[in-house]
């Protein structure tokens, strides 16, 4: 039983250590979401332009935004995506399965692209809130400029609001993300992330102020810090499910405590129920115990009132039923009244040196009953059996009418024994 405990125990911890969590910073979340992300390349006559993507399927299907690829689209640029980031990596041919510019999404394919899918959130709106933590991973087009060629950018903010918005004036409704997270041109495109490092929306536009010149044309003079969108990642889960695409997704609620970040806290609530459970179970098996049975004997409605108030105190409410194994003495006293000392495998287990009875308050059990004296007799274990060994009581201890001679070690007491103990004579039973 306590190696079962034990065992119990340490299954219990071990779930807790194996258990995937992160501590609320970018590196950590980074490492899980970088292996997907991808630079998409769109190049015609007058120049190139770049975005950011992440991998969303094993078949090697890209998301990125739509307003990047429309010179693909429209005047059929070439459109490439290297693995790395960097522009002098060899650069892999990629095609538009299904474009939706009222959306600004574009879903792409690179044949035998070996890239891990991205774990996508369906949790729902209602789980990413204000003041929610999230990351932005992409490339910026300053970092080509200043030959950082490899790897991505990471940024930390908040989600400010999510709302219904829409990208043109007269495009659909949908699921909008506005956060804090930093973002450049070339990070359009790729995701926003949770601390779980679930993808939770797709970086689309920034907030400018713009000044419209007399002829009309808009210029853009200060670009307002702090406020940046993206699509959440729900409006690409829909068309994703329409495409039948297979991807990775994730319905479990990334949540944030004492500053650990995992979607799998349940399975922690459960293993620290398994870790109290087991403590409790070697703490009531081991812990030490001195076990008092009171028995009140006498004629009086006092003392008999007593002798229940000791029984009632002392025999837990989990105690009442018979458990395999204990040891009962049973007798009646004058006035007919029951009286029963209990002593179970447990208690021979925590008090291998015996427990005694007598009618000293001291004793392990004691029984004000006249003939018993102070310290009267001692009940021990005998292997896995019981025994008894008189204390030099004054009126004597015999087992079945056979006195026991305090010089010559316990007597065995065997199932339906008879235990005299002064002017008391119980039934001895194995239950």
């Amino acid at each position: 039983m306590a190696l079962r405990t034990l065992i119990l125990a340490a299954a219990a911890a071990n779930l807790l250590v194996v258990t995937p969590s992160a501590a609320i910073e970018p590196t950590t979340v980074a490492k899980m979401v970088e292996p997907s992300m991808v630079r998409v390349i769109v190049e015609g006559p007058t120049g190139i332009i770049s975005a950011s993507g992440f991998v969303v399927s094993k078949q090697g299907h890209i998301v990125t935004i739509y307003h990047v690829v429309q010179p693909h689209v429209d005047e059929g640029w070439g459109l490439f995506v290297t693995e790395s980031g960097a522009t002098q990596m060899p650069r892999r041919t990629a095609t538009i399965v299904q474009a939706y510019p009222d959306e600004d999404l574009a879903v792409l394919k690179v044949e035998n692209l070996d890239r891990p899918p991205a774990v996508l959130s369906e949790s729902g709106t209602d789980t990413l809130s204000k003041g929610t933590t999230v990351f932005a991973i992409g490339y910026p087009g300053a970092g080509e400029r200043l030959n950082a060629d490899s790897g991505t950018s990471f940024t930390a903010g908040v989600a400010n609001r999510i709302f219904v918005g829409a990208w043109t004036k007269d495009g659909p409704q949908i699921q909008l993300i506005q956060h804090s997270a930093a973002t450049n041109p070339g990070n359009s495109g790729g995701p926003i992330v949770n601390p779980c490092g679930q993808i939770v929306g797709v970086n689309t536009q920034r907030e400018m102020a713009m000044l419209i010149t007399p002829s009309g044309m808009p210029v853009v003079y200060d670009v307002i810090q702090g406020v940046f969108f993206a699509s959440h990642v729900s409006v690409l889960v829909d068309k994703l499910k329409a495409l039948k695409i297979p991807y990775d997704g994730d319905h479990r609620v990334c949540r944030i405590i004492l500053g650990v970040a995992s979607a799998n806290f349940y399975w922690y609530a459960l293993a620290a129920v398994a870790i109290v459970f087991a403590l409790v179970l070697l703490l009531h098996r081991y812990w030490p115990r001195h076990v008092v049975h009171i028995v009140v004997l006498g004629g009086s409605a006092a003392r008999n009132g007593a002798r229940s108030l000791g029984h009632m105190l002392l025999q837990l409410p989990w105690h009442h039923g018979k458990r395999r194994g204990d040891w009962r003495l049973h007798c009646e006293d004058a006035a007919g009244g029951p009286i029963d000392i209990v002593i179970s495998q447990d208690d021979l287990r925590r008090g291998p040196k015996g427990f005694v009875i007598g009618c000293d308050p001291s004793c392990d059990h004691c029984l004000a009953a006249d003939g018993v004296a102070k310290q009267h007799a001692q009940l021990v274990p005998l292997e896995d059996d019981l025994g008894v060994t008189d204390l030099n009581s004054g009126s004597g201890t015999a087992v079945d009418e056979r006195p026991v001679d305090p010089n010559d070690g316990p007597a065995r007491l065997a199932p339906g024994a008879r235990l005299r103990l002064g002017d008391l004579t119980f039934r001895v039973e194995r239950r």
